[in-house]
C-alpha cells in the first residue's frame, strides 16, 4: 500500500508498506533542510512505523475501531482515516490524490497570536449548557470501546474535531471538515464500578480535566479554551485546538516523537530525558517554565503525565521553519481520585520515582538544568500555596448537580458525592505538600498518610 504525505499543503513523499516493511521517501523537490523528524534520508526502511506517523495515531480500542470499521489489515492505512491529526498532516491514495487541491496556508507567527488562538478569557465552571449537539449519538458515544486499566487519557480516550458556532449555539461534526475544536466523549464503561481486573472505574474523567486545566490557566500556563456539555450519565469536554489559526494550520511534535520513540514508550521516559530533548530547542527561560509544569503536575498528583503529554510547537507554520516553543498544555487531570489506577503522582519518573516525590528531589531535577535553587524553591512554593488557599474555591465554584455526581467506592452499591471525593482529594494533597515540599499548610487535623 502507497500513501502520499502532505505537510503544510506541500506534497512532501510517500509511505510504502510491504513485505520488506515501511518505507518513507521524500519528494524530488523537498529540501534536506525540511526533512522531517527522525527522517533524515532521502529514503528510509523500517520494521515499524516512523515515530513521527505513528504517534499520531489513536492507541489500542481506538485505532483498532478505524481498522474495523475500514477493514484495515496493515499499519499505514490508519492514517488515511484520522480526523484530528496534530498540524498540517494529511495523507492521501494516489487515487484520492488526484482530486486533491492545494490551500493557500498564510505563514503566522505562533507567539503573536497564541492568545487569539487560545481564548483563555472563559468563565469556571464553562458549562455549555445552552449549547445543541448536531452529532450522530453513534459518533458521540460508539459501541466497542471497552474500560481501559490504564488512564492514558490522550492515547486510550476516543476523540474527535468539532466545530462550535458561538452565535447559534452549535456544536456540530463533519468527517469532512476540519473543526477548530476536539471532543472527547467519556467512556460509558468507564462508568461501572466492576471487580474486573482488566477494566478501570475512572468516573466523571472529564469534569475532573476541565477543572484542572483551567487551574492550570489561572497559575499562568498556556490553556486552550474548554468546556463541558451534559450528555446522558455523564459529562462530554470540549477544547480549542492549538494548531490551527483562521483556517491555516501549525505543526507540533510531542517530546516522544522527538525522541524518536514510539507510543508505547510513552511511560518510560523520565523526566531528565524529557528535558534533555527540550533543552535542544529551548531557551534557558522555556526550560525554567517546563519545570515550573512538572512542579505544578506533581503537586496536583497528574500521574499520567507522559512523554505524549508534553508538545513542542513550531514558531511560525512556514515549511521551512525549525525553531520550537513550548506548545500549550493539555490533557491535564489528577489520578488521585481513581481507585483502580496506581496512585503516581507524575507518570515519568524524577530520580527514580512517580510518587512520594520530595523538594529535594525537584532541586536535584532543576540543578541538572542550571535552574537555580531559590527559583526552583519559588515555584514550589508559590504553586504549594495557590494549591492550598484556592483550590477550594473551585469546588465551591462547581454547580450542585455536578458536586452530587456520585462515585462508587464498593461493589455493593455504596457511593459518595463528587463533592467529597474533592474535599478528601485537597486534604491529601495538602498534607501530601507538608510531609514532602516542606510547604507550610493550613490545619489538618487527621493524618491521612497512616
Amino acid at each position: 500500500m502507497k500513501i502520499l504525505v502532505i505537510k503544510n499543503s506541500t506534497l512532501i513523499g510517500s509511505l510504502l508498506e510491504d513485505k520488506d516493511g515501511i518505507s518513507f521517501e521524500y519528494s524530488s523537490d523537498v529540501s534536506k533542510s525540511d526533512y522531517l523528524i527522525g527522517i533524515k534520508e532521502i529514503k528510509t526502511l523500517s520494521k515499524e512505523l516512523f515515530p513521527v506517523f505513528e504517534n499520531l495515531l489513536p492507541e489500542h480500542e481506538q485505532l483498532e475501531l478505524i481498522k474495523t470499521k475500514y477493514q484495515i489489515k496493515g499499519t499505514i492505512g490508519s492514517l488515511l482515516y484520522l480526523d484530528n491529526i496534530h498540524g498540517s498532516f494529511e495523507f492521501y491514495t494516489e487515487e484520492d490524490f488526484k482530486e486533491y487541491s492545494s490551500t493557500s496556508n498564510e505563514v503566522f507567527n505562533f507567539l503573536d497570536v497564541r492568545e487569539s488562538i487560545l481564548e483563555q478569557d472563559y468563565s469556571f465552571p464553562n458549562i455549555l449548557d445552552d449549547y445543541t449537539l448536531d452529532i450522530d449519538k453513534h459518533k458521540i458515544l460508539p459501541t466497542g470501546l471497552h474500560g481501559s486499566k490504564a488512564i492514558g487519557i490522550s492515547g486510550y480516550q476516543y476523540k474527535y474535531s468539532v466545530s462550535i458556532d458561538k452565535d447559534t449555539k452549535i456544536i456540530s461534526h463533519n468527517e469532512n471538515e476540519n473543526g477548530d475544536y476536539i471532543m472527547k466523549p467519556y467512556n460509558v464503561d468507564n462508568l461501572k464500578y466492576s471487580k474486573d481486573a482488566s477494566s478501570s472505574y475512572i468516573p466523571h474523567l472529564l469534569v475532573n480535566e476541565h477543572i484542572f486545566m483551567t487551574f492550570a490557566r489561572d497559575i499562568g500556563f498556556s490553556i486552550p479554551y474548554n468546556g463541558i456539555i451534559k450528555y446522558g450519565d455523564d459529562y462530554l469536554y470540549v477544547i480549542k485546538r492549538f494548531d490551527r489559526y483562521k483556517g491555516s494550520k501549525i505543526d507540533h511534535h510531542e517530546i516522544l516523537t522527538l525522541i524518536g520513540k514510539k507510543s508505547s514508550e510513552k511511560y518510560n521516559i523520565t523526566t531528565v530525558e524529557a528535558m534533555e530533548e527540550a533543552s535542544r530547542y529551548l531557551s534557558q527561560d522555556e526550560m525554567a517554565e517546563l519545570f515550573k509544569f512538572f512542579v505544578f503536575s506533581i503537586i496536583i498528583g497528574h500521574g499520567d503525565l507522559h512523554a505524549k503529554n508534553i508538545s513542542l510547537i513550531y514558531k511560525s507554520n512556514a515549511l521551512s521553519e525549525k525553531n520550537m516553543t513550548l506548545s500549550p498544555y493539555y490533557d491535564i487531570s489528577t489520578v488521585r481520585f481513581y481507585k483502580d489506577i496506581t496512585p503516581n503522582d507524575i507518570g515519568m519518573t524524577v530520580k527514580n520515582k512517580k510518587s512520594k516525590i520530595k523538594e529535594e528531589d525537584l532541586l536535584w531535577l532543576a540543578n541538572k538544568f542550571q535552574i537555580q535553587e531559590e527559583i526552583a524553591k519559588g515555584y514550589i512554593e508559590d504553586i504549594g500555596l495557590k494549591f492550598i488557599n484556592t483550590f477550594e474555591t473551585y469546588i465551591e465554584k462547581l454547580p450542585g448537580e455536578i458536586k452530587a455526581l456520585k462515585i462508587m467506592t464498593n461493589n455493593y452499591g455504596y457511593s459518595k458525592p463528587f463533592e467529597e471525593t474533592l474535599r478528601t482529594y485537597y486534604r491529601q494533597r495538602v498534607e501530601y505538600l507538608s510531609k514532602y515540599m516542606n510547604i507550610v499548610p493550613i490545619e489538618v487535623t487527621t493524618s491521612i498518610w497512616e
